[in-house]
């Protein structure tokens, strides 16, 4: 049963970097992911928690990386999304107020991703540098979605549009300072959040938890297997 590691953070002993470890047995392993991280957070505090590139050395030997949604402000996104679908499941009341917000969130991360690759082999130019993309948590069709998933059906459909966006910032700096990149989104096809509950690897926006559009148990399972699968070739 995956434990709490950090608090502040609402970290576990259950994410995909921890089941990583798990199978490699680091001799050092930090796991710096922290709840509500923007890519600042690679260089600013974060509440209490110190920059994560803090943890880096000269001797890291292999970093992994998630980071750009809340640059979009992602839990925000989500709340007024929830709020708009409460009057109405039709439509795209949510995109409508808040695409602008989001464009410039996208914007920002166009150098930021970069950047943050640039930094990491700077500090540790020995690591192997994995970027691991973000499932979709969102299907095509909003129609699919019950009670669980209180959203417009178009507002479905273009936060399964802005997932997809998202994840080709963080593949193409990889590609272009010579990172790895992994994708989840076909991992997580047919899991996401409006699936039947035995089908899901992404849990539902209600009730609402700190594990809320984000992967479960088996979801940080299924993300550590495709990395280490990744790894080993």
């Amino acid at each position: 049963m995956p434990q709490q590691t950090d608090a502040e953070c609402e970290c576990s002993s259950g994410s995909y970097p921890s089941w990583i470890a798990e199978t490699y047995k680091p001799a050092v392993f930090k796991d710096v992911t922290c709840g509500g991280a923007t890519t600042r957070s690679l260089w600013d505090k974060e509440g209490s928690a110190a920059p994560q590139v803090d943890a880096l050395t000269q001797d890291t030997d292999l970093v992994t990386v998630t980071l750009g949604g809340n640059d979009l402000g992602f839990s925000d996104v989500l709340t007024t999304c929830v709020l708009a679908g409460l009057t109405t499941r039709e439509g795209t009341p949510c995109r409508d107020k808040a695409v602008k917000d989001v464009d410039a969130g996208f914007a920002r991360l166009n150098t930021r991703l970069p950047d943050m690759i640039t930094d990491i082999k700077r500090r540790s130019p020995k690591a192997h540098v994995v970027v691991v993309g973000y499932p979709n948590p969102f299907p095509a069709d909003g129609s699919t979605c019950g009670s669980s998933v209180p959203l417009a059906k178009g507002d479905v459909t273009w936060l399964h549009q802005t997932t997809n966006r998202l994840n080709l910032l963080p593949e193409m700096a990889a590609y272009t300072k010579q990172a790895e990149f992994v994708g989840a989104s076909s991992l997580f096809r047919g899991r996401d959040m409006c699936r039947p509950s035995s089908k899901q690897w992404i849990n539902p926006l209600l009730p609402q938890t700190p594990g809320s559009a984000h992967p479960d148990a088996v979801g940080h399972l299924m993300t550590a297997h495709q990395v280490y699968e990744r790894l080993g070739k």
